[in-house]
């Protein structure tokens, strides 16, 4: 290849839209258009890069859902998210909701991920249809690890153990299970479980998390859960509203601000700490819905989540609760 410097303009563009086409249209690598021009690979990639910027080639993704880019702006704003989803949901039921959420958190996902990625993940049927989503023919050594324990004996296909799996076979990944229920009967018990050295290995590498996949849940569901009843008494469910809890995540609840509301489930859960969501590099929350609206807006304000993947009608109502301050 000639000097690329000692060209005209005209030249130069010729060659970036002949490098362009061989890697985007013929499906060359950078390398076997390196040898077939005599250059580097690292010219090569210069190139591809100087193609873009001067619009000699325009990368256009179609993404099959409606975004609502101006609330997403002021989502951002606002709230200083890393990444913010907002879907059009056209009035569709909670049900189709959920599965355009997933579908969105899916091809979300399936960017950021990496060989190196230790992905957290929760549990529930927004979680579920996240990773019914997945659809990738990419062999990704990424680790996928439960973040907190399984509650959920009668839909064990919406429950940790089952999802980590089926996330991490997609990629031909690894996958470890944290084999202990979400709450245990005491403290006692809990310190047992937790010096066990599979769980306390599964809990480290959770707390290592790069990113993690959850969702939010609001106080009033959770309530009335089945899957929840069982460890929520009446006199904690008094407690929880009382300190003006509105939700959770990853079992730890949170009032409207995102402030941990102390609580004797904490001493018995099994699971990540909600320090630890704090300190990952990128939580993904996928949640929809105006009834979880609370909940997913303490968990910003807690700053217990980076990026955010919800539909228009919690997002309107997050808004307008937030101007209410």
């Amino acid at each position: 290849m000639n000097d690329y410097e000692s060209m005209n303009e005209n030249e130069k563009n010729c060659l970036l839209a002949s490098v362009a086409s061989l890697y985007y249209e013929h499906d060359m690598t950078q390398s076997q258009i390196a040898e077939r021009l005599f250059t580097s690979r690292s010219k090569i990639s210069r190139l591809l890069k100087e193609a873009r910027e001067k619009r000699v080639v325009e990368i256009i993704i179609k993404e099959p859902w409606e975004r609502l880019t101006e609330i997403e702006n002021e989502f951002m704003k606002r709230f200083k998210l890393k990444h913010i989803r907002i879907i059009n949901t056209k009035g569709s039921s909670y049900e189709l909701t959920l599965i355009k959420l997933g579908e969105i958190a899916a091809y979300y996902i399936d960017s950021k991920i990496d060989k190196n990625t230790i992905l957290g993940i929760s549990w529930g049927n927004t979680i579920y249809n996240t990773v019914q989503s997945l659809n990738s023919n990419k062999n990704i050594p990424l680790t996928v690890v439960q973040i907190m324990g399984a509650a959920l004996k009668d839909k064990p296909e919406i429950d940790g153990i089952d999802l980590v799996k089926q996330f991490a076979k997609t990629y031909g990944g690894k996958y470890h299970y944290l084999l202990a229920p979400l709450f245990v009967q005491d403290k006692d018990m809990k310190e047992k479980l937790i010096r066990d050295p599979y769980i306390s290995d599964t809990l480290s590498l959770a707390k290592r998390a790069t990113i993690i996949l959850t969702s939010v849940g609001s106080i009033d569901s959770t309530i009335s859960n089945t899957a929840w009843s069982k460890y929520i008494d009446s006199y904690t469910q008094f407690a929880l509203q009382s300190s003006g809890a509105v939700g959770h995540i990853g079992g730890h609840f949170y009032d409207i601000n995102g402030k941990q509301i102390e609580s004797e489930l904490d001493n018995t859960m099994i699971g990540i700490d909600l320090e630890d969501f704090y300190k990952a590099p990128n939580v993904i929350c996928v949640a929809g819905s105006k009834e979880k609206s609370k909940a997913i807006l303490g968990a910003i304000r807690g700053k217990y989540v980076h990026t955010l993947i919800i539909d228009d009608t919690a997002a309107l109502k997050i808004l307008e609760l937030d101007d209410e301050k």
